[in-house]
């Protein structure tokens, strides 16, 4: 089986009348980038966090690399997002009194990879890759926007997991650094890490495979 995610005529309501997403269907292969756009309010967030395992669905059906994802049963699958998910959250979502190496490092608080020698060259790889190799040791506060959001990138991807998920990843960045991410992400893909790629800039095309278009709560293919 090729696919990670396997999505059919999903359903999001809060309220029990108006649905945020209404009859989503959406695949993506191992190793596949897909980009989505859409105005803001129209669900791309909601669709985010429910491939994330962060929040439920209403109706459909979820397949996660061949699993069943349960709507009632987010709760358990916390083990499930901390070694097979990586964010990249346009709130970065870091933690501001510790360094860039402890953010990165933070993930393996929560699975059963070893922190050695081995991670640590990894680690230094991506710091270089997305040119932030410098500020390795510095407190994330002092840091600007777009050298946040390379560390939240870089936190995402060390771990390897099966899938990314990233939020305007490149809306902090210059062009030189965009490239940068764009061609980290480029590679990963091509290790067999799946990511998708929420984004207003289409001429950044990420690399995507597809581009999926979010519009009165359902895909269109572009």
């Amino acid at each position: 089986m090729n696919k990670l995610i396997e999505m059919s005529e999903i359903r999001k309501t809060y309220t029990g009348k108006r649905y945020v997403l209404d009859g989503v269907d959406f695949s993506l292969e191992k190793g596949e980038i897909a980009a989505i756009t859409g105005e803001s309010g129209s669900g791309k967030s909601t669709f985010l966090n429910i491939v994330g395992l962060l929040d439920s669905f209403t109706e459909g059906t979820y397949l996660f690399d061949g699993a069943p994802v349960y709507k009632n049963r987010l709760n358990s699958y916390y083990k499930q997002r901390a070694a097979d998910i990586g964010f990249v959250f346009q709130a970065y979502c870091l933690i501001e009194s510790i360094s860039v190496q402890e953010n990165i490092l933070m993930p393996f608080m929560y699975n059963d990879k070893p922190v050695n020698k081995s991670l640590y060259a990894q680690m230094d790889e991506l710091l270089n890759e997305l040119n932030i190799t410098a500020l390795k040791d510095k407190k994330v506060a002092l840091l600007s926007g777009g050298e946040k959001q390379r560390t939240a990138i870089c936190r995402a991807m060390i771990k390897k997991p099966k899938l990314i998920i990233a939020d305007e990843p490149t809306g902090n960045l210059d062009e030189k650094n965009a490239e940068l991410v764009i061609s980290a992400f480029k590679k990963i893909s091509d290790l067999g890490t799946s990511v998708i790629v929420v984004t207003h800039n289409l001429h950044l095309s990420f690399g995507a495979e597809k581009v999926y278009a979010l519009e009165k709560g359902s895909f269109r293919l572009c």
